[in-house]
């Protein structure tokens, strides 16, 4: 007798929840009035999703704030690293630009030494650089060769890497296309003004790079020289 009380009462177990999966879509619905359906609430018949939604609902928040939590500390390391990259062309323009202002320098003590100072000819070999257009300097280039005016041809006076493997100009910076030198995004434009004939000029070295998400970057730099030879 009690094993058979057992075996109904499993069937009428199995009975309820088959029924109640049965008509559980009907429920979803508004088939029924809400109080009708709030009985069969308090009955034990009534079968929603809504805490199956709210779950849902928990989890997409949690993926949002996961992926946002992700997402800050990435942007912070990219915009560092941007930071750096452009920190380092900057700094390779200062030394690239000065580079320039020196060379200049040297060609103006050059034709002092040689008596040409004192006169018309004291910034002889720098008429590239007194154009508009302004002169690209490479003095890893042979001599006749170095003071080149920036044409689109030369991509305005783009600088070149050496990357080859000769490694006495190994990482040297200039304007020669040979084989072993590496185009880079680095322009660099030399101008000289004379502010006052045979007495002053102002040399301005213009130096122009993009700096990846940062976009383009220039810096420029100026000094003026004198002629200081005094003719007999």
């Amino acid at each position: 007798m009690l094993k058979t009380r057992i075996m109904n009462t499993e069937l009428r177990i199995k009975e309820g929840r088959r029924k109640r999966h049965q008509f559980s879509w009907l429920f979803h619905t508004s088939y029924f009035p809400p109080e009708r359906l709030e009985s069969f609430s308090r009955a034990g018949i009534l079968h929603t999703s809504s805490q199956k939604g709210f779950t849902i609902i928990e989890t997409l928040v949690a993926i949002a704030i996961l992926l946002l939590s992700l997402t800050a500390p990435l942007t912070i390391a990219e915009k560092g690293l941007a930071a750096t990259e452009a920190a380092r062309h900057e700094i390779t323009a200062f030394y690239l630009a000065q580079e320039a202002i020196e060379y200049v320098r040297n060609v103006r003590d050059g034709n002092a030494i040689d008596g040409q100072g004192g006169g018309a000819n004291w910034l002889q070999g720098l008429n590239e650089c007194l154009q508009v257009e302004g002169c690209g300097i490479d003095s890893t280039a042979p001599l006749g060769l170095q003071i080149i005016g920036c044409r689109p041809s030369n991509y305005n006076c783009a600088l070149y890497q050496y990357t080859g493997s000769n490694i006495s100009f190994t990482g040297l910076f200039g304007h020669r296309t040979d084989s072993g030198w590496t185009k880079t995004d680095l322009i660099r434009k030399v101008f000289v003004e004379e502010i006052q004939n045979d007495v002053e000029a102002k040399i301005t070295v213009s130096m122009t790079w993009r700096a990846g998400s940062l976009g383009l970057r220039t810096t420029t730099i100026s000094e003026n020289i004198f002629n200081w030879y005094i003719q007999n």
